[in-house]
């Protein structure tokens, strides 16, 4: 059962919620293509949906807009969050809810990207530490981070020509939303891969090596390939939440059996 900001107190109370979902976006620059919020809007889709999988009670924060885009700083449109502020934002959060009785937490990270992976996060990397240091707070707070692209990694790579490839703007994010809300997409923008690894993102602002805003192939867009992908998201990211909470319950009751 999901419950979201539109239910009463009452309501929740009485769901007993064992579980929150806490999706942080970014609001930042896409190209000439794609609004500024299209991480927002594809992150809410997501997260709803894998809200309404998932087993149990579960409460839906609303999506956080803002996230950590200072390498997008300067282009029009860009809002967000120092690393500091985020990680206060998130502990506040996540502490309130630990508060009224909710245990287990699951941090949708923005998007992340394919090659992502479970290990570092592509987008907002400060939620890694922050929910490390907050289960280390709480004994009994049971917090993960998620990046659903990175736990649909095998499927994307089968769905999208490009998906190694992409690092902003490109084939992935313009097809989920082609299918998600194409009244947004404003064409395929402009095929851009620099001859640079992602690493040199480290050094210099993304517009030094991509000053369209796109790294990645938009042309190959497709709302087929956005409704394939978005399956294949949710299907993943609600097994990893779901394998990683049972695992992590696990440990739990083995610590908690040794202290007695």
């Amino acid at each position: 059962m999901l419950l979201t900001a539109q239910n009463t107190t009452r309501e929740l109370a009485a769901a007993h919620c064992d579980l929150a979902l806490l999706p942080v976006a970014a609001m930042e620059q896409h190209g000439e293509h794609l609004p500024t919020g299209s991480k927002m809007l594809v992150l809410d889709a997501i997260a709803r949906r894998v809200g309404e999988a998932l087993p149990g009670a579960v409460y839906l924060l609303p999506t956080l807009p803002f996230g950590t885009s200072a390498i997008h700083a300067g282009t029009p449109g860009t809002v967000y969050l120092g690393w500091e502020t985020l990680n206060a934002v998130l502990r506040d959060l996540i502490e309130s809810l630990w508060a009224q009785g909710i245990r287990r937490v699951a941090v949708l990270a923005g998007l992340g990207q394919a090659t992502s992976g479970t290990v570092f996060p592509w987008d907002n990397s400060i939620v890694k530490s922050a929910v490390r240091q907050l289960n280390y707070d709480h004994s009994d707070l049971q917090a993960i981070w998620v990046q659903p692209l990175g736990v649909a990694r095998q499927e994307l790579l089968g769905i999208f020509q490009t998906a190694d490839r992409e690092r902003h703007a490109g084939e992935v994010i313009t097809s989920l939303l082609l299918h998600l809300h194409p009244e947004w997409v404003k064409g395929r923008g402009q095929d851009h891969v620099p001859a640079t690894g992602q690493g040199f993102l480290y050094y210099v602002p993304f517009a030094t090596l991509c000053p369209n805003g796109v790294w990645g192939y938009p042309g190959l867009a497709t709302d087929e390939k956005g409704a394939r992908a978005l399956e294949a998201i949710v299907r993943g990211t609600v097994h990893y939440v779901t394998t990683t909470l049972e695992q992590l319950g696990q440990i739990h009751g083995t610590r908690q059996g040794e202290k007695r």
